[in-house]
């Protein structure tokens, strides 16, 4: 896209975009650039669709097939976009983390559920970080493809106003720790190593709460700037025009960026090359754009 005109052309094409089984779209998610490579996360995971069947679906399209391959194929895959438009698969982290759920049940308010959905992710020189927001980790994917689990992010209290699994959405480097949010609200240091310290909350007393974060992007000041894409507490109905973005510094401070508050239902969020902020907004309704923030 240029931020200058607004106007954009497709980088990459062919990668699938169809409904989960449970109704949900299911396409690309989180995208991270870094050192010339630009990699993508596709949401779900493959074993979804293991008993998928077009002849069973009266009204599937010719390419019902077509589709349904790409799906047991791409779901849940890191990927490379390249700039001649193709991508390469790096591995699957959806399946990878699924069968994780599987073999460590009890990490949801839902009790053995067992999913994953790839989300948000922190490509760096030696590997990769993603955020699953169906399996609740933190995941790092190293350079031969080989997926480990960071830290699995533990079931809010059930006295928070967001009594659902913690369904961590993006990750970003502060100095020498990451940052990471999620959709209960709740805003995490955490180390390469595991340790996660909770920096807000919903009850918490640095940050208020009702927040519903989606998106993260750092600065070169190790600055992080978190997306909520609503304020509200669930499970009221998503509320238009009050979402906002909250600033984390380097040293741990949480305070909603001025200037920001009334977004309509904002969701990923980069830093330009001028330091400016970009994001996405109307991203649950049929009015999506981008907006810019001077910092």
């Amino acid at each position: 896209m240029d931020p200058t005109t607004g106007s954009h052309t497709p980088v990459v094409s062919g990668l699938f975009s169809v409904l989960d089984p449970e109704g949900g779209a299911v396409g690309i998610d989180g995208l991270s650039a870094r050192g010339g490579r630009l990699l993508g996360i596709m949401g779900l995971y493959p074993q979804a669709f293991a008993g998928a069947d077009c002849s069973k679906v009266p009204s599937a399209p010719a390419d019902c097939a077509e589709v349904l391959a790409a799906a047991q194929s791409q779901a849940g895959a890191l990927l490379t976009l390249r700039s001649n438009g193709s991508f390469k698969q790096i591995t699957n982290v959806g399946a990878f983390d699924y069968q994780f759920t599987v073999d460590n049940p009890g990490g949801s308010v839902y009790g053995t559920e067992q999913d994953a959905n790839p989300y948000g992710l922190l490509a760096l020189r030696q590997g990769t970080f993603v955020a699953d927001a169906g399996s609740n980790t933190l995941d790092w994917v190293a350079k031969d493809g080989t997926v480990s689990i960071v830290h699995r992010f533990p079931v809010p209290d059930p006295a928070e106003p967001f009594p659902t699994d913690a369904v961590p959405t993006c990750v970003a480097s502060s100095g020498d720790h990451l940052v990471v949010a999620d959709l209960a609200g709740r805003i995490w240091k955490e180390t390469v190593g595991g340790d996660a310290t909770l920096l807000s909350g919903p009850t918490g007393t640095t940050y208020a709460g009702g927040n519903h974060f989606t998106g993260c992007a750092a600065d070169r000041d190790g600055n992080v700037y978190v997306v909520s894409m609503f304020n509200g507490l669930f499970p009221s109905p998503a509320t238009a025009k009050t979402g906002s973005v909250v600033k984390v510094t380097a040293s741990g401070d949480v305070a909603t960026l001025a200037g920001t508050e009334g977004l309509d239902f904002p969701n990923g969020i980069t830093v330009g090359e001028h330091g400016n902020l970009y994001i996405t907004v109307g991203s649950i309704s049929p009015n999506g754009g981008v907006v810019k923030v001077k910092l």
